[in-house]
């Protein structure tokens, strides 16, 4: 297919299939150009054979007066509608051209032959019309093979509509017994079965190519060539019949004004008749139009309720898997914690007793790195964002990881950001990192080869795509962590899970299905995302991006904090809800010899801070019920009593009061659950201005 000027043009050579249009198929056209051509063979020879050899004269002249078919126009209409046929077979397109050739002979030696008297006594003749449209129809067939160069087809466009012109003229002169035509010498003989012949030749060959020029207007299948088809008979109907009103007028009486008068009534009545019939197919195409917009609206509105009833039976699924994993996982601990208590509780035995208190701390632990874990798939945790170098810290936790990692797996490291700066959380970025390796490790039982390497790149947004489904990231320079490994891997069902929560493939007790959900959580609240690539059989890559960082005021070795030392004496304010939380943390706090006073409440803390001692330091919870919450009430506290220090703690944080809280001052924060070594080192921290 090929566009040439603007138009759509369907090149019908070898066989291609001829377009659809408004007319019908191609197989309608063709059984009505192949009728048009057998018509035209038959009666020619029926001509020929009947009128001219057997002497039949009605056969070549209808009336007597009526000029006759010569042989030569006979033998032309013949030709013609073989070739008409000719052209719906691809096979033998090419000899419409030799058949086109034979018609200009023929009509040539119609048009040169010697004047004289016909068997039926008349001097007939081919008529300069005739060998016009002979000539004419001649040209289309010769050219109908070039039909891949559009000025070919224009020319056989003209061709065809302006022997359809000749013809129609002519056509009209009969129904009108127009005598100045036939008395004109171009179409003096041109009889009236040849001007019905040459009418289905031209027709049939301007039809057999619906894909270019205003036949392609006529039968195309919009809305308007429609339109087109409907009106189409009262445009040409109608001054048809108008004329012959005139004439039959004119014979009837000889008064011009009546004539006049008789044509302009019936030239309103037309055309107010075509004006209704236009304006109600208008109408009509309107009104579908409007029920076609408001099927396709409630269609739409259809789709987007399935579309959010899907999305909220997946959310409810998901959100039921994450309650179920957390339930069971939780109970574990609790039932570990609270057999402990009460072997403590029933044991005398002092040693067993140590080991007792043990496992309910390391299960307190685990129930605590679990909501860790949790946060950060739901980009809750606290991060304590800091400049780090890629490299230093994947070196560093791949020391780690060496301790567990079996023999018969290789490591191979390429390490290519020595430079790149990140911000982000170390220790949780080497939690990350390590569950991934861990991964890696546990889809290789019999060993195999895990590659790491780093880099830094500019991701531009179509490079971010699989990084983050919310499209959040912007295009910039991005530092790149890739683990590979030649494991199994997953297949497309498994790698579309893979970072749902407590989704695993590894046995029952052997993996939470919390690693990669976390993993992905936690490089989306560092601003980055989370990439799995893996095909079944060969392996798994997973690829970590963080957005590149140019701050290096904070780039420097960090210590951890040291629980040893003395701890000087304090009066500290204890305020959260939980009257557990606070008799726990109060009898930590007294152990280091502080004075504590509790709160359940900001508007009680507050009530103690104007009739008591101030307290040194005040630590507060984030949530808590009424309308003054903890980073209200650290406001509050900061202008009013300045010199009094103040410690945030938590389950999970509030970015947003964070962020506004940050407009004031900064302020330190306590993560839960808090174990006593790390509350004694903040509250040293806090108390020393640090």
């Amino acid at each position: 297919m090929n566009w040439e000027d603007g138009d759509f043009v369907d090149v019908h050579w070898r066989g291609a299939p001829r377009p659809r249009n408004g007319f019908g198929e191609s197989r309608h056209l063709r059984l009505l150009c192949l009728t048009f051509a057998a018509i035209l063979v038959a009666g020619g020879v029926f001509v020929l054979c009947v009128g001219w050899l057997a002497g039949y004269e009605p056969v070549v002249r209808i009336r007597d007066l009526y000029p006759a078919m010569v042989p030569e126009t006979a033998l032309t209409l013949v030709l013609g509608g073989i070739g008409l046929a000719l052209i719906w077979s691809p096979n033998a397109r090419k000899s419409s051209r030799t058949v086109g050739l034979l018609m200009i002979v023929v009509t040539a030696s119609g048009v040169f032959a010697p004047s004289s008297t016909d068997r039926f006594g008349h001097d007939d003749g081919m008529s300069l019309a005739t060998a016009i449209c002979g000539i004419l129809a001649a040209i289309s067939l010769i050219v109908w093979d070039t039909q891949r160069v559009s000025m070919w087809r224009s020319a056989r466009i003209a061709a065809e509509t302006l022997g359809l012109i000749v013809v129609m003229v002519s056509l009209i002169g009969y129904v009108m017994s127009a005598q100045a035509l036939f008395d004109n010498p171009v179409f003096t003989k041109m009889a009236i079965t040849t001007t019905a012949g040459f009418l289905m030749l031209f027709t049939g060959l301007l039809v057999s190519d619906t894909s270019f020029g205003w036949v392609q207007v006529l039968l195309a299948r919009e809305p308007g060539s429609a339109l087109l088809r409907r009106i189409l008979p009262f445009v040409v109907l109608v001054p048809v019949i108008l004329c012959a009103i005139s004439v039959h007028t004119v014979a009837m009486n000889d008064d011009a004004v009546l004539r006049l008068s008789l044509l302009t009534f019936f030239v309103i009545v037309s055309v107010v008749m075509c004006a209704i019939f236009f304006t109600h197919h208008t109408n009509l195409s309107e009104r579908r139009a409007l029920n076609a917009r408001a099927i396709l609206l409630d269609s739409e509105r259809a789709r987007q309720a399935a579309e959010l009833a899907l999305s909220r039976s997946q959310k409810v699924e998901a959100l039921g898997k994450l309650v179920g994993g957390v339930a069971h996982d939780f109970n574990n601990s609790l039932t570990v914690i609270l057999g402990n208590l009460e072997l403590i509780s029933a044991d005398d035995d002092r040693a067993a007793r140590a080991a007792y208190v043990q496992e309910a701390i390391n299960a307190s632990n685990q129930a605590a790195h679990l909501t860790r874990q949790l946060l950060a798939y739901g980009r809750k945790s606290r991060l304590e964002a800091l400049p780090n170098n890629i490299d230093d810290m994947a070196g560093a936790t791949l020391g780690m990881f060496r301790r567990i990692c079996p023999a018969n797996i290789a490591l191979h490291t390429d390490l290519n950001a020595p430079k790149a700066i990140v911000l982000l959380d170390g220790a949780n970025f080497q939690q990350a990192l390590l569950n991934i390796l861990i991964n890696a490790r546990d889809a290789m039982p019999g060993g195999g080869d895990i590659y790491l390497s780093t880099r830094t790149n500019y991701l531009a947004a179509p490079s971010l795509d699989g990084y983050d489904e919310e499209h959040n990231l912007t295009s910039g320079n991005y530092v790149k962590l890739a683990v590979r490994d030649t494991g199994t891997g997953m297949d497309a069902r498994t790698l579309a899970r893979a970072e749902e929560p407590f989704f695993t493939t590894k046995p029952v007790g052997e993996g939470s299905g919390l690693g990669l959900s976390a993993v992905s959580g936690f490089c989306r609240q560092s601003g980055g995302g989370l990439k799995i690539e893996s095909e079944y059989g060969v392996g798994t890559t997973v690829t970590m991006a963080f957005p590149q960082s140019s701050d290096m005021s904070d780039f420097a070795e960090r210590k951890a904090p040291d629980a040893s030392g003395e701890v000087t004496a304090a009066r500290i304010l204890v305020v959260d809800d939980e009257p557990s939380v606070t008799r726990v943390m109060a009898r930590q706090l007294q152990l280091d010899g502080h004075v504590v006073r509790v709160a359940q409440s900001a508007d009680q803390a507050l009530t103690i801070l104007e009739v008591e001692p101030l307290p040194e330091l005040i630590i507060t919870d984030l949530m808590m019920p009424g309308h003054i919450q903890g980073y209200r009430l650290a406001e509050i506290i900061h202008q009013k009593y300045p010199n009094t220090r103040v410690l945030l703690m938590s389950g999970y944080e509030s970015e947003r009061n964070r962020t506004e809280f940050a407009r004031t001052q900064p302020i330190a924060f306590l993560q839960k659950p808090i174990d006593r070594a790390t509350l004694r080192v903040a509250v040293a921290k806090a108390l020393s201005g640090r």
